[in-house]
């Protein structure tokens, strides 16, 4: 959790961790309300948040841990 201030303008910075883990953009726009005493902002038309994974690929923890082979991309810049 991260926290943020508020301007004396009553505005906040999303911090960029959370921009972009929602895809945030300039101009998204967010629904504001309160629920249970708390601040709830959720980008409009978005039913529920999905991480980004088109293939379905699993990404179980063993297999994000196991080092990557490079040694291919020598060309690469």
């Amino acid at each position: 959790m991260e926290a943020v201030t508020l301007s004396t303008k009553g505005q906040l910075v999303i911090p960029i961790s959370v921009r972009g883990a929602l895809r945030l953009k300039p101009g998204s726009r967010l629904n504001v309300y309160i629920q249970n005493g708390n601040i709830v902002l959720k980008p409009e038309g978005v039913k529920e948040w999905k991480p980004i994974n088109p293939a379905g690929v699993s990404l179980s923890t063993a297999k994000l841990c196991k080092p990557v082979d490079l040694s291919h991309e020598t060309g690469r810049r």
